[in-house]
């Protein structure tokens, strides 16, 4: 499914304006959440269309310990070009000598412009991607594979940020999230008995931003993960909360309301680092203050404009990775015109695109910015063309 038509990628203004263009966009991407959900619905099925995993590249760390398992869903997975907090969260371990082994069934990306998985267009690749993250994984349903993937895999930690789609989807309700809680744990200790659990929250989003009773429900299944864990935890099989939604903003820290940039990334990675650093003195607390890191795409769109007919030009491009829309500059060179952006964005399905109404025997410039939700990031190459 694509994500254009009324969100307008880096035109709005960060304020009221931003933050209705990100419902739209949330709306889009939960739609994909619960659309991949059902795909996987069964063990089984899940295997059998599983890509192949992203091969390794030089300079990726391999090995170590202890062996870390994260599980959750498409806020943890990533998308096209994302970093993932993952790997925020492994990236500072290793700058605290801690050299985790990541493992897991997956180690890919979603591509959040055909809505398939195996995309392995990390923003960087040079870290351990081994997870049991895939997009629209449900609590409910993973609670009944969990022992067997914590048996195969044998991880000392289990990280866990599910729940989201359970509620927000499924419509589970809260006795259901308790007991499906419980059985997740029991489950995971029935392979491993003195397993080291981390339980995230649910962050805020844009559904809990608009919507009264749903952040209520937000918040009474976070109360519920924080008593559990208080509930269960025993000193053979330690359970901590990883407090990964403090100081997450829907407007600055999520390019579509619900899935982080590289600022929230960094936010949710932090939780995790100081519930474990607190609890089981695995590496540090996460330094603050938080660095402000550039939004959007990375990745410069690769553009090439050719004269049309009369009055027109056409521009083709090389897509960015996770860019789900184009904004368009461009000047009349021979006038000495700066540069304007064009009113609405291009989506990738209208690559190539004509511009129309420029001034015959005028030479023009133009250039694109590529935006993923409503973060805008790299420009392409500015390319230039004589209008016949």
């Amino acid at each position: 499914m694509r994500r254009s038509g009324p969100l307008r990628p880096g035109m709005a203004p960060r304020g009221r304006r931003h933050v209705a263009a990100l419902a739209v966009a949330a709306v889009a991407v939960a739609t994909c959440q619960v659309t991949a959900a059902a795909a996987g619905g069964s063990a089984a099925s899940a295997a059998a269309a599983q890509p192949a995993q992203c091969p390794a590249v030089a300079g990726q760390p391999s090995g170590g310990s202890p062996r870390i398992m994260i599980i959750g869903d498409s806020i943890t997975q990533g998308s096209s070009g994302d970093y993932t907090w993952q790997y925020r969260l492994y990236e500072h371990l290793r700058a605290d000598g801690v050299s985790p082994q990541m493992v897991g069934p997956y180690s890919w990306l979603f591509n959040n412009i055909t809505n398939v998985e195996g995309d392995c267009s990390y923003a960087d690749p040079k870290f351990e991607r081994a997870n049991d993250a895939r997009w629209g994984m449900t609590l409910f349903q993973e609670k009944g594979v969990i022992r067997a993937k914590v048996a195969r895999y044998r991880p000392g930690y289990l990280l866990v940020l599910l729940g989201l789609d359970d509620l927000f989807w499924f419509g589970k309700s809260q006795s259901d999230m308790a007991a499906n809680l419980r059985g997740f744990i029991a489950a995971a200790r029935a392979a491993r008995p003195r397993i080291r659990i981390v339980l995230g929250l649910i962050p805020p989003d844009i559904h809990q931003q608009t919507s009264h009773a749903f952040h209520a429900i937000i918040a009474t299944y976070n109360y519920t993960i924080s008593t559990t864990a208080a509930r269960l935890s025993t000193a053979a099989s330690p359970i901590a909360v990883a407090r990964d939604g403090a100081g997450v903003h829907v407007a600055a820290d999520l390019w579509d309301g619900t899935h982080p940039n590289a600022n929230g990334e960094v936010k949710i990675a932090a939780g995790f680092a100081n519930a474990l650093a607190s609890r089981f003195r695995l590496g540090r607390a996460y330094p603050t203050p938080f660095p402000v890191l550039p939004t959007g795409p990375l990745t410069r769109p690769q553009l090439t404009v050719t004269s049309s007919t009369a009055g027109q030009a056409v521009l083709s491009w090389k897509l960015a990775p996770g860019a789900n829309g184009y904004n368009v500059y461009l000047r009349d060179v021979t006038r000495g015109d700066p540069f304007t952006k064009l009113p609405l964005p291009l989506s990738p399905a209208q690559n190539p695109w004509t511009a129309g109404l420029l001034i015959s025997r005028d030479n023009y410039a133009f250039k694109l910015q590529a935006c993923k939700g409503a973060d805008c990031g790299a420009f392409s190459n500015v390319a230039t063309v004589s209008v016949p």
